[in-house]
């Protein structure tokens, strides 16, 4: 089952990884961004954050498509995690069955504004989070499972 679908602009690390893996019992976490996937050092340098028994899949955006679609039913508990809202659309657009989606940190760059203290995204990437919202997906805000649970709807100024 897909428990997770997460965008971090660091993808993984140690005390947000614990924290969801523990919480929502993740025995997979898929890492889905391609040039991570074919990034050894990267790779190498997640893996190190990667809690112990857990699987940790790296694979380009279109791969983890598929092979979330396998895992929509299946009783593996799968984290999915992705760099960029853009990916994120991606993966919602073909897997219909995701109805929620986790900001967990965007940090600022060009052009963006901060939304909360872990979240800053530009002007294109909330008309792709209103795209997200007109699909019926929730997004909500936090970056660890313990936090507050905020949701992008209410931070959004029409």
């Amino acid at each position: 089952m897909i428990k997770l679908l997460r965008v971090d602009d660091k993808l993984l690390h140690g005390q947000v990884a614990f924290s969801w893996v523990r919480n929502l019992k993740i025995h997979t976490i898929i890492i889905a961004d391609d040039k991570v996937a074919y990034d050894e050092f990267s790779k190498m340098t997640l893996g190190l954050s990667k809690p112990t028994g857990v699987n940790l899949i790296i694979i380009e955006v279109d791969e983890a498509i598929e092979l979330l679609k396998t895992h929509v039913n299946s009783k593996m508990n799968v984290m999915a995690i992705v760099g960029s809202i853009d990916n994120a659309y991606r993966i919602i657009d073909k897997i219909p069955e995701i109805k929620s989606l986790n900001l967990g940190g965007l940090r600022e760059n060009y052009n963006s504004t901060s939304f909360t203290q872990n979240i800053a995204i530009n002007e294109k990437e909330v008309k792709l989070c209103k795209k997200i919202l007109d699909k019926c997906v929730e997004i909500e805000v936090r970056l660890t499972y313990d936090d507050k649970k905020l949701f992008l709807r209410d931070l959004i100024k029409e």
